[in-house]
């Protein structure tokens, strides 16, 4: 008698093997399917994928575990940026995170939420206290709140499967913001690069002898102050690209297109499409 082929060939997979085309966790699959994203069917007792269901899927979306389904549409960005940002001023960090927690549950994913919901409280602040209406240790202790939470939400970043390669995160030399580096390193992961994060004020001569023990494909980083100094980006080309051979990314509130592309580097406006400029940049 001839044996029965293999689910695959029938047309299914089981969850694991469907995680494992989508280079995501199990878990991460498994969200999806009981959020109604990604179609499955019980058969044997244990959830299948159809191979079309999983091709439309792929069709539908750039999968990315940082990023939603293009039907995402259920959270209230602004009344949640307007509650964040007063959380933070206040110091309620256990408030903070439960609301975090909250949106997280409600099905936003954690790019969205660092994108939607973080930046835009952090940038709040930070105006608030450059206008003179907050007092630097308010925003200081808002910054480390917004860091644990952060910190929380990094592990929804890492994703299965092969490395599109290494990368380092940091900030421009003299800037002292260190979370949007922070967030840049998650989306990194999330798109499969293994991510060195160096974080804030890397001194030149720091960054040289860091890639000179740790060679790099990608160097990404975050400009924050306005004032961006195009003598010290020049130099950072120069070491992490001339000399190692790294392609520098920079974005950022304080990255100026024209100032990042004068010194020699790829400028990138927008943090969900970091991966997508850099599988772009390597074609060409």
């Amino acid at each position: 008698m001839r044996d029965s082929p293999p689910e695959s060939e029938r047309g299914l997979l089981t969850l694991q093997e469907a995680a494992d085309r989508l280079r995501v966790h199990y878990m991460t699959a498994y969200r999806w399917v009981r959020r109604g994203e990604l179609p499955a069917v019980k058969a044997g007792g244990r959830l299948r994928v159809r191979l079309r269901d999983l091709d439309r899927f792929l069709d539908e979306r750039e999968v990315d575990v940082a990023l939603p389904a293009r039907s995402f549409r259920r959270t209230d960005w602004p009344t949640h940026v307007d509650r964040l940002t007063r959380l933070l001023i206040d110091g309620e960090g256990v408030q903070a995170s439960g609301l975090v927690r909250k949106v997280v549950a409600d099905g936003a994913p954690a790019g969205e939420v660092y994108i939607r919901l973080l930046t835009p409280a952090l940038h709040r602040i930070g105006d608030l206290w450059a206008a003179g209406r907050i007092g630097v240790g308010i925003e200081h202790r808002a910054t480390e709140i917004a860091g644990t939470l952060i910190a929380r939400l990094g592990e929804a970043f890492r994703r299965r499967g092969p490395s599109r390669g290494t990368a380092a995160t940091l900030t421009m030399p003299g800037d002292p913001h260190r979370l949007p580096s922070a967030m840049v390193a998650d989306f990194l992961r999330a798109g499969g690069y293994d991510v060195h994060h160096l974080g804030a004020n890397v001194r030149i001569e720091d960054l040289r002898a860091f890639l000179q023990a740790v060679p790099m494909d990608v160097v990404a980083v975050s400009a924050t102050n306005p004032d961006l100094d195009p003598i010290a980006l020049h130099d950072l080309v120069a070491v992490a690209q001339k000399d190692h051979d790294a392609t520098v990314v920079v974005g950022g509130q304080g990255a100026n297109r024209a100032t990042v592309e004068a010194a020699g580097a790829v400028h990138v406006g927008d943090l969900d499409r970091l991966t997508a400029r850099l599988d772009a940049l390597a074609r060409t």
